[in-house]
């Protein structure tokens, strides 16, 4: 049993059972999409009487548009500042014991899948995150604000046995009360003391104003049940997702069904009986027997080859118009899906052209910036809880992008070898573009070669 059912089934919280045909409803179908899946996968068989289903092949485009996005909006090298050099210390330390660069790569690809995650912020010896897709946090309490309450599912197996550990967040006069609860697998409730001895039923922080979580929302939208919540960003295009497997699927079937087709007389044609006693008919490849038949007819003694022609190029130009309508819709240039070479070819390019991807990607990462500011100073808050970060320290943390513009190999050498023959850098200079190596090092190479002649 799952946290949706434990909220929704028992009625536990009411703010939550509001949400219940979200959760059962757009937000599970996203989920299948986004995992390979979609109403459209399975298909009837052909045959009259051969009845069931088979699955359609997928080309995996809402996975493919979630991963990209998350690699235009989080690269290599972001990370967290503040003009307060132990507060810049202490967030970049529990950020690298997290993990938090490899973890909230894939927490973006999620969130873009599902609408929205959350980030919790705990301690445990430590600072710790824990990154928690959309299908396991469902609000309750929320404005136009904000979400200022919530409940967190996360399944657990100890000694062989399934459970589902539900933990609420909510403020109250006396301050932020956190409740734990867990549950088998069956739906009853068990005791906390079975998989956690130290986790306690209820605690209290006093002082807290704010929840120790943090709502990330993909801005593409919000569900009318909770404005508070996002919309997977292909929510609006499951048409063409499903036009895109179909074609696929289609392009797939083309090499089966347009296999190499050999018509053979009646009479080459073997038979044997299997372990069944069915007669199993074959043409036999490997038969050099030499047999003489009686025929007038030389067409009947011919082997002919019915092979059809193969429609490839028709499915690839469809699959390209497919991904570049998907492209628009989720807010990203022309081409940027292409599995062939694009008329974009460095992220410097999509800068100077003001392109919607990069236009899509900096909406984004605004976005992302205010959520992780508002996880470092809730990391400093209870790093000064609990006594690793001074009182004195500012919690005020600025969270940088990488710009990730970058230019390829062949790119940066072409423009080397230009500016040389051009008499505007030195042979050392080039050298140094060209091998990516220092200066002193281009120099040293240059020695050698002069040396050599």
């Amino acid at each position: 049993m799952g946290l949706m059912d434990l909220l929704f089934g028992r009625n536990r919280l009411t703010s939550a059972g509001v949400l219940s045909e979200f959760y059962s409803g757009d937000l599970a179908k996203w989920k299948d999409i986004y995992s390979g899946g979609g109403s459209w996968r399975y298909v009837r068989k052909g045959g009259l009487n051969s009845g069931g289903m088979r699955k359609v092949a997928s080309l995996g485009a809402a996975k493919a548009v979630c991963a990209e996005l998350a690699r235009l909006c989080f690269t290599e090298g972001s990370g967290a500042t503040s003009a307060d050099k132990e507060t810049a210390q202490f967030v970049q330390k529990v950020l690298s014991d997290n993990n938090f660069s490899e973890r909230f790569a894939d927490f973006t690809e999620k969130m873009f899948a599902l609408g929205g995650g959350a980030i919790k912020v705990y301690y445990d010896g430590g600072v710790r995150l824990d990154f928690v897709p959309a299908d396991r946090f469902v609000p309750t309490k929320w404005d136009a604000g904000g979400i200022y309450a919530g409940a967190f599912g996360s399944a657990v197996c100890a000694d062989g046995k399934n459970y589902v550990l539900a933990e609420t967040q909510r403020l109250s006069d006396e301050g932020l009360i956190i409740e734990n609860k867990l549950y088998r697998e069956s739906g009853s409730e068990a005791e906390l003391s079975e998989v956690y001895p130290l986790l306690r039923e209820k605690t209290v922080i006093k002082g807290l104003e704010k929840p120790l979580f943090v709502y990330f929302r993909a801005g593409t939208g919000s569900v009318k049940q909770c404005g508070a919540l996002g919309t997977s960003v292909f929510a609006g295009a499951e048409d063409t997702l499903k036009s895109l497997d179909i074609v696929f699927d289609s392009l797939s079937r083309e090499f089966v069904l347009g296999k190499k087709r050999i018509i053979v007389p009646s009479y080459a044609v073997r038979g044997e009986y299997d372990e069944n006693g069915e007669l199993r008919r074959y043409f036999d490849v490997n038969d050099e027997v030499f047999e003489a038949f009686s025929t007038s007819d030389n067409e009947d003694l011919k082997i002919a080859d019915n092979t059809a022609e193969l429609r490839v190029t028709e499915h690839i130009e469809a699959l390209g118009e497919l991904l570049d309508l998907l492209c628009m819709q989720v807010g990203l240039s022309e081409g940027a899906l292409s599995y062939k070479n694009g008329t974009i070819r460095t992220a410097t390019e999509v800068v100077s052209r003001n392109s919607r991807t990069y236009r899509t990607a900096n909406f984004y990462r605004k976005l992302i910036a205010r959520g992780l500011e508002e996880v470092a100073r809730k990391v400093c808050l209870l790093g000064k809880m609990s006594g690793e970060l001074s009182q004195s320290a500012s919690e005020d943390v600025v969270f940088c992008f990488a710009d990730g513009v970058c230019e390829d190999d062949s790119a940066k050498s072409e423009r080397a070898r230009a500016l040389y023959s051009s008499g505007l850098i030195s042979r050392a200079r080039a050298l140094s573009e060209i091998y990516g190596v220092s200066l002193n090092e281009a120099k040293a190479m240059e020695r050698e070669d002069f040396n050599a002649e």
